[in-house]
C-alpha cells in the first residue's frame, strides 16, 4: 500500500492547511488542528500526510545534496545550474541565504510539525480498536525522531519543538536553538516508545513504507553511535556504544531471513522487486506517473546528454559519481555495474534506474534503512568495543558482493570503505564520515580532496532568516557570516 498525502499541508513550523481529498483544499488560515480532527479517519488521512512530508523537495528528495555530494562521492553535471546554489554543497562554499537550506530546514521541520500535531490530537479520539491508535502514535514518535535525527547531525543545536504551536507568544518561546544533548535525549525517548509499541517487527503487505519496532532498533543504533561519535558526548562515550550494540542486536535478530546472500543486490534496488525485498527496513514510498507521487531519481541522476539511459525525460545531472567514488570499488566488486556506470564519458547512478519513467515522474522509493546497512553498523559497534566477531559482520556484505573476506589490519577504514560502496548513493555517506572518523581526521581528509573545506563546514548554516528572528537564541553556526 503506498502512503499518500490525502489530508494535511503544512509550511514551516507555524501554518496548517488540511483537505479532505486530493481535489478539495481548504483555506490554511480558517481550520486550525484543533478543530478539524474529529474521527478515527482524520487521524488516518493526517498521519498519510505526516509520511508525505519524508518527498519534499527539501527532506528526502535532495538528500543526495547533503550528504552525498557534501562527501564528494557526487559533484552536479553543470556546476552553474541554478546560479550554483547546489554546487555550493560540493565547493563548501555555502551561504547563510542558500535556498537549498531554507527549503532543507523548513520541511524537516514541516514533518516535526505534522507529527507534533497528531501527537496532540490523537489522544482525544475515539478508535474502534485502541491497539490501532497506539501503533499510529508509535508512527509519528518514529517520524519525528527520524527527522529530528537529520536536524541535529546537519545543524547541531535546533530548536526542540514537541507540541502544536498554538499563539505568537509559543512561536517567540520556541525560536531559539536547544543544546544537542536535549535534542538526542528527545529522540532516543520517541524511538524507546516505538520500540514497546504494538507496531510489527517488520512491515509487511500493506503496511510496507511504515514504521516498525526493526525501523526504530535500527536508527536507535545509529543515533547511539552517531553520539558515541560526537565529541562533545565523549564522557558517556562507552555507555553510548554499547546501547548501540544492544540495539542493533535486536533489530538483527528480527530479519526475515538467513543470510543477506539469500537476497539478490540488486533486487534492492529494481523498483519492480523492492516492494517484497525483505531487506529493506524502512523507505519512502512512491508511485510512478503521478507528479505529486512520483520519484524523480532517475530523472535527476540521469546525465543531461544521455536522454532515454534511465528514464523517458532527458536528466538534470544533479548528481554525477566522482571518479574517486567510480575508483571506490575493488575489483570483482559485483554492485558496481548496479550501482553506477559511465556513458559517452559521463559517469551516472544507476541504482534507480527506471526505463517506464515518463517525463520524470518514476516509481523508484527512496531507502532509508537496510539491513546491510545494520550489519555493517554491527561491526562498527563491535570494533570500538574490541569484540573479535567484528569482522564476520563485514565479511557478510562482502561475501555478497562477490568479494573476498578481508584479512587487513586496519579495521575502521575498511568498513568504511564498505559503507561506501555498499550505501552508495543512499543519502548515508557524510554521516557515516562523521562517525567513523574523529573531527580532525576528517578536516584533513576533507582538505586534501578540496582545500575550501573548513571547521564550518561540519554543519550547515543556519538558514538566514530563522536567524534574523532572534539573532541571541537563534545564534549562527560558527564560520558562517
Amino acid at each position: 500500500m503506498k502512503i499518500y498525502c490525502l489530508s494535511l499541508a503544512l509550511a514551516g513550523l507555524f501554518c496548517f492547511s488540511s483537505c479532505s481529498d486530493f481535489l478539495e483544499e481548504y483555506d490554511p488560515n480558517k481550520i486550525p488542528a484543533s478543530t478539524y480532527y474529529q474521527t478515527e479517519d482524520d487521524i488516518r488521512m493526517a498521519a498519510n500526510g505526516a509520511y508525505a512530508a519524508l518527498r519534499g523537495n527539501g527532506y528526502y528528495k535532495n538528500m543526495y545534496l547533503y550528504t552525498d555530494v557534501r562527501s564528494e562521492n557526487t559533484t552536479l553535471q553543470d556546476p552553474g545550474a541554478g546560479g550554483g546554489i547546489n554546487y555550493q554543497f560540493f565547493n563548501y562554499t555555502l551561504s547563510t541565504d542558500n535556498s537549498q537550506v531554507k527549503t532543507h530546514w523548513a520541511d524537516l521541520y514541516k514533518c516535526v510539525t505534522r507529527s507534533n500535531i497528531i501527537l496532540d490530537q490523537i489522544d482525544g479520539i475515539s478508535f474502534a480498536d485502541d491497539t490501532e491508535k497506539q501503533k499510529l502514535k508509535a508512527e509519528m514518535y518514529f517520524l519525528r525522531a527520524l527527522t529530528y535525527y537529520h536536524l541535529v547531525m546537519q545543524f547541531g543545536d535546533v530548536p526542540l519543538v514537541t507540541k502544536e504551536l498554538k499563539t505568537k507568544e509559543e512561536i517567540q518561546e520556541h525560536t531559539a536553538r536547544d543544546p544537542k544533548s536535549k535534542v538526542y535525549d528527545l529522540i532516543i525517548d520517541d524511538l524507546t516508545k516505538v520500540t514497546e509499541s504494538p507496531l510489527p517487527d517488520n512491515q509487511t503487505g500493506d503496511g510496507i513504507g511504515r514504521a516498525s519496532k526493526a525501523a526504530a532498533y535500527g536508527l536507535l543504533g545509529k543515533v547511539y553511535l552517531s553520539k558515541a561519535a560526537d565529541e562533545d558526548f565523549q564522557a558517556e562515550r562507552e555507555a553510548n556504544l554499547k546501547s548501540a550494540k544492544s540495539n542493533l542486536e535486536a533489530v538483527w535478530k528480527m530479519r526475515p531471513f538467513g543470510t543477506l546472500n539469500e537476497i539478490s543486490y540488486a533486487d534492492v534496488f529494481d523498483k519492480d522487486a523492492q516492494e517484497k525485498c525483505t531487506e529493506i527496513i524502512f523507505r519512502v514510498m512512491y508511485e510512478g506517473g503521478n507528479s505529486s507521487l512520483a520519484s524523480n531519481y532517475a530523472y535527476i541522476f540521469q546525465p543531461t546528454s544521455q536522454t532515454g539511459l534511465t528514464s523517458q525525460k532527458s536528466g538534470t545531472g544533479n548528481n554525477i559519481p566522482t571518479e574517486d567514488m567510480m575508483n571506490a570499488y575493488e575489483p570483482g566488486d559485483m554492485r558496481k555495474d548496479i550501482s553506477c556506470g559511465t556513458s559517452s564519458g559521463v559517469n551516472y547512478v544507476k541504482k534507480y534506474t527506471d526505463l517506464d519513467d515518463v517525463n520524470g515522474y518514476g516509481d523508484n522509493d527512496w531507502i532509508i534503512l537496510r539491513y546491510a546497512d545494520i550489519a555493517l553498523m554491527l561491526a562498527e559497534v563491535k570494533m570500538h568495543l574490541n569484540e573479535t566477531d567484528a569482522v564476520n559482520y563485514l565479511n557478510m556484505v562482502r561475501e555478497r558482493a562477490g568479494l573476498p573476506d578481508y584479512t587487513g589490519s586496519n579495521l575502521r577504514d575498511a568498513i568504511l570503505q564498505e559503507r561506501r560502496v555498499e550505501l552508495a548513493f543512499e543519502g548515508q555517506s557524510w554521516y557515516d564520515l562523521l562517525r567513523l572518523y574523529s573531527h580532525q581526521e576528517l578536516l584533513s581528509v576533507m582538505q586534501k580532496k578540496n582545500p575550501n573545506f573548513s571547521e564550518k563546514d561540519f554543519l550547515l548554516p543556519i538558514p538566514y532568516d530563522e536567524h534574523k528572528l532572534d539573532p541571541e537564541r537563534m545564534y549562527q553556526n560558527k564560520g558562517y557570516n
